[in-house]
């Protein structure tokens, strides 16, 4: 068994484990691309020498002023890129810190929460103790429970009237000619026909054995009919003397001084979602930074772009073909080992490329992972399973699946389902189907406790858990 706050905890050192792994391959990108860089350079610099032997005035003067005004322009713009990174750098630190004092801030308002929870929950249950000794309370439940087991009686007729309207109307349906009958209205008032249809139509009855069946099909679909009319009139009584049920209720439970109680924990609600609204908004700005972070790494940067775009309009002047045609038809053999670096950078190049491009879509699964299990842990806040009254039955499972979906073999999907399939609420001491809580619908009394109902649906929640609100009646009286 383990505690919602433990639970969370484990999804945090989850999101810090994806994060340090996104940090450790943006470092392994950076170096793919800085090793990328400096090859370029290495290029840049090969056929500048290569221009430099140059015999004619065209390659030498175009080729070395090019060469050396499209350095100066790298140059200017990897300083701006340097600038721009290190402004990302401290946008993504001060993000990471705002995240922690948010983290901070939200786990004092959720013990204040926790605090003014139990508060109403005490007042509620002294109001539940004292209800249970007032004898006009105690009248009315009795006559709400007893119009409400009348109505359940009579819409389990009604529905059994209507299963059996459909299982023995098959008979009369799956017969052609008494169906067509029916449908025309024979031997009603409602029937209109010419004396030759009437003569067949006549025939047809006596073929199906029409007069002996139409009462009964007639009776057969009506008796559903009623019985349903008699179990909404019913239920429409029973919700009266319910709604009697709740009003003193909700006497009793403004002379308690209960409201203020209830006014005191949804503030205290409202504020912690607000919490989570800032928190969200933030973890969404660090998401975008880190995005942003990757494509600097990667050289994807509208800096590095230029770059790439000064230097690779250069290196098109000369193809490397071309080069190696003309440092074939040279006289000195410096050129053609020039050709044959370029050759070789080139083939470093293709391979660096590769693995970048590798780290980059392994990159990309755990940036859509840690997507994933931010939107899990938003998901266990929202639905408010740290709060005092969650517990999960097995741990252990949980951490076990937590581990498969970080190796990648588990889906975000399969992680919640096991989150809330895993997840109980514990009571703590009012009861959830005291007074109109047992009558099997939302009581509008003694609204958002979250404690679970022995029936399953209904009782007290905290933060959202049902709307109406409201104690639900019954229960073990």
């Amino acid at each position: 068994m383990a505690s919602g706050q433990e639970t969370l905890a484990s999804i945090d050192q989850a999101v810090s484990q994806v994060r340090r792994d996104l940090a450790d391959l943006d470092r392994q990108i950076q170096g793919a691309a800085d090793e990328l860089r400096r090859r370029g350079q290495e290029e840049s610099d090969r056929l500048r020498e290569l221009a430099e032997l140059r015999l004619d005035q065209l390659a030498r003067g175009e080729m070395l002023a090019g060469m050396d005004d499209a350095d100066r322009r790298v140059v200017e713009l990897l300083a701006a890129r340097e600038t721009a990174l290190a402004d990302l750098q401290a946008a993504i630190e001060s993000s990471d810190r705002r995240q922690s004092e948010l983290e901070a801030e939200r786990a004092a308002q959720q013990e204040r929460v926790h605090q003014a929870a139990a508060e109403l929950d005490r007042g509620v249950a002294a109001t539940q103790r004292r209800l249970a000794t007032v004898p006009a309370y105690q009248a009315q439940l009795a006559t709400a429970q007893k119009s409400d087991g009348v109505a359940r009686h009579a819409e389990t007729k009604a529905q059994q009237a209507e299963t059996d309207r459909i299982e023995k109307g098959k008979n009369f349906e799956a017969d052609p000619l008494f169906i067509y009958l029916w449908q025309r209205g024979y031997g009603t008032s409602q029937y209109r026909a010419g004396p030759l249809t009437r003569f067949l139509d006549g025939w047809v009855a006596g073929l199906c054995r029409y007069h002996n069946a139409r009462p009964n099909y007639a009776m057969l679909l009506e008796i559903p009919r009623r019985l349903r009319e008699h179990a909404v009139n019913t239920r429409t009584a029973a919700e009266r003397d319910r709604e009697a049920l709740q009003t003193l209720e909700h006497e009793a439970e403004a002379a308690d001084g209960v409201l203020p109680l209830r006014e005191a924990l949804q503030n205290q609600q409202e504020r912690l979602q607000q919490i989570d609204a800032e928190l969200a908004a933030e973890e969404a700005r660090y998401s975008q930074y880190i995005t942003t972070r990757s494509e600097f790494a990667g050289g994807e940067d509208e800096y590095s772009q230029q770059s790439r775009e000064v230097l690779v309009a250069q290196l098109r002047r000369e193809p490397l073909a071309q080069l190696r045609r003309e440092a074939e038809a040279t006289a000195t053999a410096e050129d053609n080992v020039l050709v044959g670096q370029l050759a070789d950078l080139a083939q470093e190049k293709r391979q660096l490329d590769a693995q970048l491009a590798e780290i980059k879509s392994l990159h990309l699964r755990h940036l859509k992972r840690l997507e994933d299990l931010e939107q899990v842990r938003r998901n266990f806040k929202n639905s408010r399973y740290d709060d005092a009254h969650s517990t999960f039955a097995n741990g252990a499972l949980i951490g076990a699946i937590l581990n498969e979906f970080l190796r990648g073999m588990a889906s975000s999907g399969q992680l919640w389902n096991t989150i809330e399939q895993q997840h109980r609420r514990r009571r703590i001491e009012a009861d959830p189907d005291f007074g109109s809580g047992g009558l099997g619908r939302p009581s509008m009394s003694f609204p958002s406790l979250p404690i679970p109902s022995s029936r399953g649906g209904g009782g007290f929640t905290m933060g959202g858990g049902r709307s109406g609100g409201g104690f639900r009646t019954g229960g073990g009286f």
